[in-house]
């Protein structure tokens, strides 16, 4: 019976010891993801068809929340530039989104309403072949 006692604990260690790798390993991962938590708006500000829907997609991949869909249109089609706005105060978040996308284009304005999702808008400009997605 002892070789058995033994034998039951020693694979008790390995697995006890397998969840705490691989849980460390899965938080370096998260933490190594630019996008962490990050609620995205994405608009097409150049009339490119799909372009928002392309974006979107990228930055889900690179671990954003995009909160929009597959993005939307904004007011006019006429940003010769991506703009990265932050919404929320916290110009950190807008510029890890610039980084990603390649850009230094970010600007601040905080959106007073009681309720809004997004904490950073990225506006997709004319300029969207020159983005180098990182």
């Amino acid at each position: 019976m002892r070789g058995f006692e033994r034998l039951g604990f020693l694979i008790a260690c390995y697995v006890t010891m397998g969840c705490l790798v691989g849980g460390c390993e899965q938080s370096v991962q998260e933490e190594e993801s630019p996008g962490m938590r990050i609620k995205v708006e994405v608009l097409n500000g150049c009339a490119e068809p799909g372009i928002a829907r392309k974006f979107s997609r990228i930055l889900r991949a690179k671990g954003f929340d995009v909160v929009n869909g597959d993005g939307a249109n904004a007011e006019h089609f006429g940003f010769l530039e991506t703009m990265v706005v932050d919404r929320c105060g916290e110009p950190e978040k807008a510029k890890k989104v610039a980084k990603v996308l390649g850009t230094k284009n970010t600007i601040q304005q905080v959106r007073e309403a009681a309720y809004h999702v997004e904490e950073v808008t990225v506006v997709i400009g004319k300029d969207f072949k020159e983005l180098s997605v990182k």
